[in-house]
């Protein structure tokens, strides 16, 4: 009688054991099913291509000569050598600031955008709700960039003098410093790292016979506080022009040059990460918080001579190499990662998996395209007007 029990525990057990394997078994194929399903709605999100579009509204716009648009916390900011004006989409006024400036440029980080004259003393410093500070410099400017808390990194350059510096939110200084023009050359980029504690100056020395270029880092913090002038680390590099060097959000920096891009990594001395030689030269550069790259001319395995973009992390890891149109004058990241080439006519978006996602020829003038909400949805800033559009 004992052995029957027991006999039959064994049974119920293994039952129940088989019941449990079979659930078990039912939820893994499940999960993997979910998974092919999510992997395949991926796929297909990322590989879809648009040669189309339908305008789901359309607002005129009233802009002045030579007027720059930009994407700053999902409403639309434009200025000019007149001034700023900051609005919806749909053209409704949040802000306007009025100034005169004959080379405006614009930067912008974070919650703050930064509008500085090239060439001129004038740099206003604006916020989502309106006007924060202006900052009258001593000497013509020759680049300018904020911090995400509001620092302000200044270039200047005046005759044979070059100057550096630091000022906070409300423009008060807080380092400065002079350039040695006859042992480094003309200044010619700045940036500012996120955190305001680091900031990198390309200058270029035309040498007789010779072109070299000095890109020096500072450091305003622990690092840099015993250093010669707050340096940290400074490198040279014959017959070669960068002329262009940029924070990335993770601190490292890029400088890019006119036949090489070097990626600098973000510790105390501030060491190159990487190097990179393109087989043509660079034709044009782009870049935002996390990502960077060139166009630049290459072979491909015909023997044709191509226009090739290259796309990198800011760890310095490929994203993109793709073959690209000559025609395209104007290349940038818009504020969803996607890349956007332009003549003011024909358009091209690249996905960072490499994919054209939408191309078009405008029979108008179009002056930049912002992403909407939706992987489909986008505006298009024309002439005169701003149409949201969805792709199809």
């Amino acid at each position: 009688m004992d052995q029957d029990k027991e006999e039959s525990k064994i049974k119920y057990t293994i039952s129940k054991w088989a019941e449990s394997a079979k659930s078990k078994r039912k939820e893994i194929i499940i999960f993997g099913l979910l998974a092919v399903l999510v992997i395949i709605f991926l796929l297909g999100h990322n590989l879809r291509k648009f040669k189309d579009y339908d305008v789901t509204a359309s607002y005129e716009r009233s802009d002045g000569a030579e007027t720059t648009y930009m994407d700053f916390q999902n409403n639309l900011l434009r200025y000019s050598r007149d001034g700023a004006f900051y609005t919806n989409y749909k053209g409704e006024l949040i802000w306007n600031y009025t100034y005169e400036m004959t080379n405006p440029r614009a930067d912008v980080c974070g919650n703050y955008v930064l509008i500085y004259d090239k060439s001129g003393t004038q740099i206003a410093i604006l916020t989502p709700t309106g006007f924060k500070q202006s900052i009258k410099t001593s000497m013509p400017i020759v680049d300018a960039h904020i911090a995400k808390q509001g620092t302000v990194g200044v270039l200047m350059q005046d005759g044979g003098t070059g100057y550096i510096e630091l000022c906070d939110v409300e423009g008060t200084v807080l380092a400065s410093g002079e350039l040695h023009m006859s042992k480094s050359g003309y200044p010619m980029s700045i940036d500012i790292s996120d955190d305001g504690t680091n900031l990198a100056v390309t200058q270029m020395d035309l040498g007789i016979g010779n072109v070299k270029t000095t890109i020096a880092f500072y450091n305003f913090g622990a690092a840099g506080k015993n250093k010669d002038n707050n340096i940290v680390a400074s490198y040279s590099y014959s017959n070669q022009i960068f002329p262009k060097i940029v924070y990335l959000s993770n601190g490292n920096a890029v400088a890019f040059g006119n036949g090489e891009v070097v990626l600098f990594n973000n510790d105390s001395k501030v060491t190159v990460k990487k190097e990179y030689f393109p087989e043509g030269d660079i034709k044009k550069v782009v870049y935002n918080d996390k990502y960077f790259g060139y166009i630049c001319d290459a072979t491909n395995k015909s023997g044709e001579i191509i226009n090739q973009l290259n796309i990198y992390s800011s760890a310095g890891l490929r994203r993109v190499q793709k073959a690209v149109n000559a025609t395209y004058t104007d290349i940038s990241f818009m504020s969803n990662d996607e890349i956007l080439l332009s003549n003011g006519v024909d358009v091209s978006i690249y996905t960072l998996t490499g994919i054209e996602k939408f191309k078009y020829t405008f029979d108008e003038q179009i002056y930049n395209i912002l992403p909407g909400d939706g992987s489909k949805r986008y505006i298009f800033i024309k002439e005169g007007k701003t149409d949201m559009v969805r792709f199809r």
